[in-house]
Formats: C-alpha cells, structure tokens, sequence
C-alpha cells in the first residue's frame, strides 16, 4: 500500500482529491504495488508548485529550460529508500504544475480537478515503473490510468 504526502502553497488545491485517487490506485494495483514494495508501506510525496519551480526542475533533472506539467522521480530503480525513523519506503516524488494544468485543462475543456487527476495518475504509474517509450509500454500504461480513473 502506498500513501500520499500532500504539499502546496496554493489553498485552492485541495488535498481529498489525491488522496481518494491514491486509494483507488492501492486498490486497482494492488498485486503490482505489494510486489513492488516487498509488502512494506510506501510513500509518494507529492508537490504542487507553480511553472517557475517546474521549469528550475526540469532544466535541473531533465535539461530542458521550459515549464511542464508533471515530473516524477521514482526511486525503485535506484534501489530501497527508507524514511528516516520509519518503516515507510520512499517511492517517489512528483511535481505538478499548477499553472500549466491550468492552461490544459482550459485546452481540453475540463475542470483543473480532472487535469490534477489525469496529472497525478500519470506521474504515480512513471514512479511505479511504467512508461511509455513503445507503443506496448504506452498500452499498458493508458490500460492503468484509465482503469483507475473510472473506477
């Protein structure tokens, strides 16, 4: 099971929104969680921020000097963190945009709530593993994101 630690400087972002799309992840994806985290509790951190903070991060981690709208950086592959004086194992962390989600969800016509969710499932499945660099990874992982947001 994976838990969510919330942070944002912006009060019109409200934090029930990630927490009941994380709850239906845990239940969506159990047995690949379970596996992935040995059983034990993990714990995604994640960041709303505006696009100066996610440009400096994506010029920082990624080379590119330009806003986006979600990174995520996954930690399995870099081998077990462990959260200091816990037994919590630090899965990732991901930064979302609130400017830039709010550009797209006027773009696609939805409400900024549904761009935070598409946002942050799309970062939880990249910090669990899955991406999309073929066009079978990218089945797999649309098959996810939209189990999980109709469910």
């Amino acid at each position: 099971m994976i838990k969510l630690l919330f942070s944002s400087k912006f009060p019109e972002v409200e934090k029930n929104i990630f927490e009941d799309l994380m709850s239906r992840i845990n239940d969506v994806m159990k047995e690949d969680i379970d596996e992935r985290t040995d059983e034990r509790e993990g714990v995604i951190n994640l960041m709303i921020v505006d696009d100066d903070e996610i440009r400096e991060i994506n010029r920082d981690y990624r080379g590119y000097d330009k806003p986006t709208d979600v990174i995520s950086f996954e930690y399995f592959s870099d081998g077990d963190y462990w959260i200091e004086e816990s037994d919590e194992l630090e899965v990732g962390d991901i930064f979302i945009s609130i400017d830039t989600a709010r550009r797209q969800s006027v773009d696609k016509n939805h409400t900024l709530d549904k761009e935070f969710e598409i946002l942050f499932v799309h970062g939880v499945l990249h910090v669990l593993g899955y991406d999309h660099n073929d066009d079978e990874e990218e089945q797999e992982m649309e098959g996810y994101a939209k189990e999980i947001l109709v469910s």
